[in-house]
């Protein structure tokens, strides 16, 4: 009875093998490299002061007010600054409950309501400059890979190195929109500065996520400068 073999593949050379595998590594740590690259942040914090050549205050109340034309974020925002400093033991109360539209209200009418409310603090946000700024997005990958010589007096060596390199394809200009604004937080007792600084934002349609990021940020911050929750 006659035996079927099947032909032996010829061994696969330890170089060719090396290089393929190092063509995959490169390939992926470009990959990785491009996906590692920072991410601009929705709200970051660029300038900052506290009050430290006495002690803190205890804010159990703070009047949030944001100073903005747009009633809806101005809502929004202090809505959330509302939810975030209740959860750190600071009840906030939003402005645009209590005070008249700004067209309405006077000096001396706003010092009569802070009096009459009994706030420990005022925290005013208001909005400074807008800047635009063009960024290249990249907007897919290519993987090419081609071989390399693997030994200068002989061709076909040459198949049996492989090198990998990734490299955008396509790209395109993105228009991005960052506002800054500033915040100061005023000690109700005697009018005097508490905490100060200014943000940049990545602007957005969608003002409750503006929202969202921007309170995070400075309540996340008040804690973090000991301003709040200190009991």
């Amino acid at each position: 009875m006659p035996f079927n073999f099947t032909e032996a593949e010829p061994p696969v050379s330890i170089s060719k093998r090396v290089y393929e595998i190092r063509a995959f590594l490169l390939f992926l740590v470009s990959v990785l490299m491009l996906a590692a690259l920072p991410l601009r942040a929705g709200t970051k914090i660029v300038h900052r002061w506290v009050l430290t050549d006495q002690p803190m205050p205890q804010l159990q109340k703070i009047l949030v007010i944001g100073v903005l034309e747009n009633y809806l974020i101005r809502q929004e925002l202090e809505d959330e600054m509302e939810r975030l400093l209740a959860k750190s033991g600071v009840q906030g109360i939003r402005s645009h409950m209590v005070l008249p539209p700004r067209n309405e209200l006077m000096e001396g009418e706003l010092k009569e309501r802070i009096k009459e409310n009994d706030f420990d603090g005022v925290l005013v946000i208001r909005p400074k400059a807008m800047r635009k700024e063009t960024k290249e997005v990249v907007t897919s990958l290519g993987a090419r890979f081609y071989m390399p010589p693997a030994a200068y007096y002989n061709f076909w060596p040459y198949w049996n190195m492989a090198w990998g390199q990734a490299y955008p394809t396509s790209s395109s200009v993105k228009e991005y929109t960052y506002v800054s604004t500033e915040f100061n937080l005023y000690n109700t007792k005697d009018e005097k500065l508490l905490w100060s600084g200014e943000t940049e934002s990545a602007y957005s349609k969608n003002f409750g996520k503006l929202a969202r990021e921007y309170a995070r940020a400075l309540v996340t911050q008040l804690k973090k400068d000991k301003v709040i929750g200190t009991k």
